[in-house]
Formats: C-alpha cells, structure tokens, sequence
C-alpha cells in the first residue's frame, strides 16, 4: 500500500497548490482546482487553537514593545509582524499535514425539486378534479 501524501487530491492524485488554504471552506469541503471533485480534510482540528495562537501572537509582542518604547506606531508594527508570521506557520504546518479523503457533496437542490414537482403535481390534479 502506497503512503498517502499530504494535501494530495483523492481523485486526481495530484498535489494541491498552496492557495487553496486560502480558500474559505463551508463545513471543511473544497473542490479540488484540477479535477472538481468535493475533498474534506481526514482529521480536522478546532479554529479556537488558530484563533488563541493569532490573538496571542499580535497582542503579547505588540504590549510589550508599548511598555518599553511607549510607542503605538512601533508597537502595532511589531504585533502585526508576529501575527502575519504566525499566520503562514500555521498555513504551512496544515499545508505539510493535511491529508484529504473523498468527500460528499451534499446538495438540497434535487430534494427541493422533487417536493415542487410533487406539490405542483398535486395543485394540478385539484384544478382538474
């Protein structure tokens, strides 16, 4: 059995580009650019330890420069370094370890279709009754 490579399409078996982190997903889903099939990460991780990290990586650098230097420009520069930073470790870290599985694309469109079908069927069959 061949080792599944990471961010590796399960349809195309072709490496996905690194804009595709970029992308927002609905419940974790994207299609892949080359083939158009729905994919969905094996193992997901929570967003909060995304958020705590990015929170943490702007505010703690950005206060601490502003009690030494009691400079806001400075400051806010330096928090924003870190965050941005933290931002592209943490799309790399996923980038190197997502792996993806074949998803199902769960759409409500046919449901919807045949409940107007029958509903419009049935007001015919009244009007001509």
């Amino acid at each position: 059995m061949k080792k599944k490579e990471s961010f590796t399409c399960p349809y195309c078996e072709k490496k996905l580009s690194f804009r595709v982190i970029l992308k927002e997903k609905k419940d974790h889903v994207l299609e892949c650019p080359l083939c158009g099939k729905s994919v969905a990460p094996q193992k997901t991780k929570s967003f909060t330890w995304g958020y705590i990290i990015g929170f943490l990586s702007f505010a703690l650098p950005q206060q601490i420069v502003f009690y030494l230097h009691q400079d806001n420009d400075l400051a806010f520069l330096i928090g924003f370094l870190h965050a941005v930073t933290a931002f592209g470790l943490v799309s790399l870290y996923f980038y190197f370890y997502t792996k993806f599985s074949k998803a199902i694309a769960l759409s409500c469109t046919p449901i919807l279709l045949v409940v107007f079908e029958n509903c419009l069927c049935t007001q015919l069959i009244l009007c001509k009754g």
